[in-house]
């Protein structure tokens, strides 16, 4: 069975689901969702320590920075909060899979009805795709 009281590194998906339930925890202090709200504000800002811009190493500090600041609103979430949102997350974790296949199957059926739609196209409405 899986220990509900670690998450690892590589469990980023998890990570942001925990969050989630932690923020919405009334127990839930101020200053375990500073970290989590600097990393968003930080991802989501055209300002960065590395611009974007330089090949590879502009995207390490996102790689970098984000995640800790995560991993650390985590760590200050009170352990009962913790360890009840970490089950929560388990739980959603399946759905949230199933529906993310569903997502990609049904854009890829809307994508092929899209391209079959335009193939089938007599060639007199030809000036449409032009």
């Amino acid at each position: 069975m899986k220990s509900l009281s670690r998450i690892k590194p590589w469990m980023f998906k998890l990570e942001i689901i925990v969050i989630y339930y932690g923020f919405r925890d009334l127990r839930t202090p101020f200053y375990a969702k500073i970290p989590a709200i600097i990393s968003l504000i930080y991802l989501l800002s055209p300002l960065d320590l590395i611009p974007d811009f330089i090949p590879v190493i502009g995207y390490i500090d996102d790689l970098v920075i984000v995640p800790l600041l995560l991993n650390a609103s985590i760590h200050l979430l009170p352990d009962d909060v913790r360890i009840l949102s970490l089950q929560k997350a388990h739980k959603k974790a399946s759905q949230l899979k199933r529906l993310l296949v569903g997502l990609i199957i049904l854009i890829g059926l809307s994508l092929a009805t899209i391209f079959f739609a335009f193939q089938n196209i007599p060639q007199k409405h030809n000036w449409i795709l032009n």
